[in-house]
């Protein structure tokens, strides 16, 4: 991107772009190209390098595109080995009119993510391999804990990057992300399949009760069956051929997914008081701390997130650790 006002100006915008398109739950090869689109508008004439990832804890997938930034290294948890994920380089951000493809990575529990920008790698009269290498090699520690493991790597690739005449080689900033993949136990996800037919509205309302009961989270059975029955009833009144899925995830929060094979996302609506309809997204809007909806391959999702009591938010861990180390300029 360059450095002064005007690069960070641009940068800022294109940070702000992709913050709010993450909202919308975009797969990242479309995400790239709607803000490769948004750099071509914007006419500076600017290029950015992007890698943009998404981490599933239930299915333990990453789903990665690249827009020409350093791929991403990953640490087994199961022996500490540490690869460089093979994925298409891609044009940055600004070229305009080129494909971004994206690659799907089984991950494992334990398993870390390190990211890091050109800076930390790069040094002046070097090949950037060498760099490269220094940083797989200094990322394979996974016994250590996340801060120590960013330390480690920050002074390893200091060491690396002296030049002959013992002076730093590297001359842009530097800033370094480890994200530790912890997954999410079985125990703490249930699914189901509903049939398109209105009586199953009482059978997810009876699922969802019995569910929340075994885990130990009585106080959020109410707003949860009220929620989940609006949901499901939009989701089978607008299903074509297929099955509804619903899905509950508890985390620190409580996760709820009704999935269809509509494509025509719903919208919020002002419902008169004599409509029979158009109140379900906005019961929902009203009771969830957040909610949202996303197409998928075959239909589309519709989301919300239920906040639990204090007592059995803390007694969950966060489906992702991370630590992020911003050394400065080099």
């Amino acid at each position: 991107m360059g450095h002064g006002l005007t690069s960070a100006a641009m940068m800022g915008q294109l940070r702000t772009a992709v913050q709010t398109m993450a909202a919308l739950d975009l797969p990242p090869a479309q995400l790239l190209r709607n803000l490769d689109d948004l750099a071509q508008r914007l006419g500076e004439h600017y290029l950015a390098t992007c890698l943009y990832a998404v981490y599933d804890p239930v299915s333990s997938e990453l789903v990665v595109s690249n827009a020409g930034h350093i791929p991403p290294v990953l640490v087994r948890a199961r022996d500490g080995r540490s690869e460089l994920l093979d994925l298409p380089t891609g044009a940055p951000i600004g070229v305009g009119g080129v494909p971004f493809e994206t690659v799907t990575v089984r991950v494992a529990p334990g398993d870390r993510l390190v990211l890091c920008t050109d800076g930390l790698v790069e040094v002046r009269g070097q090949d950037i391999g060498a760099g490269i290498a220094a940083l797989c090699e200094s990322a394979a520690h996974p016994a250590a804990s996340m801060d120590d493991a960013c330390d480690t790597i920050i002074r390893a690739l200091a060491a690396a990057s002296r030049d002959t005449d013992g002076r730093g080689g590297r001359k842009d900033d530097v800033a370094l992300l480890m994200a530790r993949l912890n997954g999410l136990p079985a125990e703490h996800v249930a699914q189901w399949r509903l049939a398109l037919d209105p009586s199953e509205v009482g059978r997810a309302r009876r699922l969802v009760r019995e569910r929340l009961l075994r885990w130990g989270l009585p106080e959020s059975v109410e707003t949860a069956e009220l929620l989940v029955s609006e949901a499901v009833t939009n989701a089978i009144r607008h299903a074509h051929t297929h099955h509804v899925r619903l899905r509950l995830v508890r985390t620190d929060a409580l996760l709820c997914e009704v999935t269809d094979d509509d494509h025509e996302l719903p919208t919020l609506l002002s419902a008169d008081r004599d409509d029979e309809s158009g109140r379900g997204l906005r019961v929902i809007s009203k009771l969830a701390r957040e909610w949202g909806t996303s197409r998928t391959g075959r239909g589309k999702t519709v989301w919300f997130e239920q906040a639990l009591a204090r007592p059995a938010a803390q007694a969950l861990a966060h489906s992702a650790d991370h630590a992020v180390a911003h050394p400065g300029e080099r």
